[in-house]
């Protein structure tokens, strides 16, 4: 017979999910690629190459590059103008993450405590509204509209906070490809958004994790590479661009 955990388990857990029985034939969960379409040659490909060259690495904690991860990856980041066009970082500014959840989860951990305030979009990226909840924190959404985040209601709610003796710790945002209404912010509105957080001396969270997803190239400059947007923490993810087990980057906010 096998061991019985459940006299041991925490009294206010959910109900166990089932087995895993494969994806549906038509999956719309999750942010998945096309299988045929990862380039897995040109991986593997590259792949023997690195562990010829720095095989040696894999003996330590870390390959020789320290806790913000592998030093040539960070570097690679810090130079993809597709990734964020016009983000100047160097890798010293670049922490490898298992994707950009993670990264939020570091950007909690130093920012928020029981009781703290974020304000996020009003329809936003679930994992992001399931971390605070657990970080103990109160999140207001902010309206939506065809362009993003409405600069006149986040004003309104600012200052409503102001008036309370609130300030919250960071506004969390999607501007590119926005989830789930797939809205693009424009540049105005993105330095609009820079200068109210400005005038009320916050710093904003900028998930990039989608803006891979734009195909024509027409795409606007990372928040954080705008004047003014050492107030801002910016993160991503490869998962949209090579494959979901590939992830990258929180450039930090100094």
């Amino acid at each position: 017979m096998s061991f019985d955990y459940a006299p041991f388990l925490r009294a206010d857990l959910p109900a166990p999910a089932g087995r895993w029985g494969g994806f549906p034939a038509f999956n719309f969960v999750g942010g998945h690629n096309d299988a045929e379409n990862v380039p897995v040659a040109a991986l593997a490909a590259a792949a023997a190459a690195v562990l010829t060259r720095e095989g040696h690495t894999l003996a330590t904690y870390g390959l020789d590059s320290g806790p913000q991860g592998y030093r040539a990856l960070r570097e690679g980041v810090a130079r993809l103008p597709e990734a964020a066009p016009s983000l100047a970082c160097s890798a010293d500014d670049v922490l490898v993450t298992s994707g950009s959840l993670q990264a939020l989860d570091l950007i909690n951990a130093a920012f928020v405590a029981p009781g703290d305030t974020v304000i996020l979009e009003e329809a936003c990226y679930s994992g992001a509204m399931t971390r605070l909840k657990k970080c103990g924190a109160r999140y207001i959404g902010a309206p939506l509209d065809g362009d993003g985040i409405r600069i006149d209601a986040l004003a309104g709610i600012l200052d409503r906070l102001k008036a309370e003796g609130v300030r919250p710790k960071f506004v969390y945002t999607i501007p590119t490809v926005q989830n789930p209404t797939g809205s693009v912010m424009p540049v105005e509105r993105r330095v609009a958004l820079l200068r109210l957080a400005a005038a009320h001396g916050i710093p904003i969270v900028e998930d990039d994790c989608y803006a891979d997803l734009i195909w024509d190239g027409d795409r606007p400059p990372a928040i954080r590479a705008l004047e003014g947007g050492d107030r801002v923490v910016y993160c991503g993810s490869f998962s949209k661009s090579i494959a979901p087990a590939l992830r990258r980057r929180a450039p930090n906010s100094g």
